[in-house]
C-alpha cells in the first residue's frame, strides 16, 4: 500500500525505502543492514509522517549496529589513508591475488599507436584483464568520466596492438578499481562500453569493500592509532595488510617490539569485530 510522507518543505511524496538504504549506506551501514532497517521501517511508517521523523527512526535503528558501522568507517578512512597511488595499486594487486588472479603490475605495453603504462594485468581461468587503479585521499572526490574514457581508448589500442603482434597480452576486458566511486557520468559510460568497475559500495552490495571483507584483507591503515611515520616504516618492510602484519616476526616489522605488540592487539580487535581471524 502506498504511504505518503511529508518532506521538509511541506510537500508530500510516496515513501521510498531506497532513500533510507542510500542514507544509511552513506553513514557506513553495510548494504544488508541498511536494507533490513528500510524493510522494517516500511512496516511502521504511517501516513503523514515527516521525513525528519523517518530519518530519526532509521538512525535509531542503526544504533544497534554501531560497532560494525564504526568498523566500516575505519575501513573507508583506512583506504583513503593508504598513502600514495602506488601503495593502493600494490594493495589492489594483493586483493586480486586473494581471488586467484596472477597479477603483474606497473609495466609498459605497446599498443597499436602508442605505448601505455598499465597499472595491472590480472589473469585467471584463461581470461586477461587490464586493470586501472585510482586512489583518492579525499573521500568526496570521485573518479571522473575522463578516466573511463581513457581506459576504453587504452583497451582498444592494446587489443589492436595484440592483433598486430606488437604485444602478447590479449586483453579480454578492462577493470577500474577505486577506493571511492565513479561519477554518475563515468559510471554510465563504463556500463555502456562494458568496463567493469569496483568502488566503495559500488556496485551496491558488491563493491570494493565487499571484496575486502570477504577475504578479510584489511590495509594496515585501518588501525586508528597507526601514524603516517609508522605506516611508512611498515611499508618499507613490504607490509600493507593486517594479515601480513600478524604473519611477520615482530622484530622484522621496523618498529619497537612493544609498539608492534600494541598494533597486533589492535589488529585482533579488528578481526574480532568483523567475526573472523586471519
Amino acid at each position: 500500500m502506498m504511504v505518503m510522507v511529508v518532506k521538509w518543505d511541506g510537500r508530500s511524496e510516496e515513501f521510498d525505502p531506497l532513500k533510507i538504504v542510500r542514507t544509511l549506506t552513506r553513514m557506513g551501514a553495510p548494504q544488508g543492514v541498511a536494507e533490513e532497517i528500510a524493510e522494517d521501517l516500511g512496516d511502521r511508517i504511517e501516513e503523514g509522517m515527516t521525513t525528519k521523523e523517518i530519518y530519526e527512526m532509521a538512525v535509531g535503528e542503526l544504533e544497534a549496529h554501531k560497532e560494525i558501522v564504526e568498523f566500516r568507517l575505519d575501513l573507508r578512512d583506512g583506504l583513503a589513508r593508504i598513502g600514495s597511488g602506488l601503495h593502493f595499486e600494490e594493495y589492489v594487486r594483493l586483493l586480486l591475488e586473494e581471488y586467484g588472479y596472477k597479477v603483474t603490475g606497473n609495466i609498459v605495453v605497446q599498443g597499436a599507436c602508442v605505448t601505455h603504462e598499465v597499472d595491472g594485468i590480472a589473469e585467471r581461468d584463461g581470461e586477461t584483464l587490464y586493470v586501472e587503479m585510482k586512489h583518492h585521499s579525499v573521500l568526496e572526490r570521485y573518479t571522473p568520466f575522463e578516466v573511463t574514457l581513457a581506459a576504453k581508448a587504452k583497451l582498444d589500442d592494446l587489443k589492436e596492438g595484440c592483433e598486430k603482434g606488437l604485444n602478447d597480452c590479449n586483453f579480454d576486458r578492462a577493470l577500474i578499481v577505486t577506493n571511492t566511486r565513479l561519477t554518475k557520468h563515468a559510471q554510465r559510460y563504463a556500463e555502456c562500453v562494458g568496463i567493469e568497475h569496483f568502488g566503495w559500495n559500488t556496485p551496491r552490495g558488491r563493491g570494493l569493500d565487499w571484496f575486502i571483507e570477504e577475504k578479510k584483507l584489511y590495509p594496515v591503515t585501518i588501525l586508528r592509532s597507526l601514524t603516517e611515520v609508522e605506516r611508512d616504516q611498515i611499508y618499507a618492510r613490504k607490509i600493507l595488510t593486517l594479515k601480513q602484519l600478524v604473519d611477520t616476526n615482530p622484530n622484522d616489522v621496523g618498529l619497537p617490539e612493544t609498539r608492534v605488540r600494541k598494533l597486533i592487539d589492535e589488529t585482533h580487535r579488528v578481526f574480532t569485530c568483523c567475526q573472523g581471524e586471519p
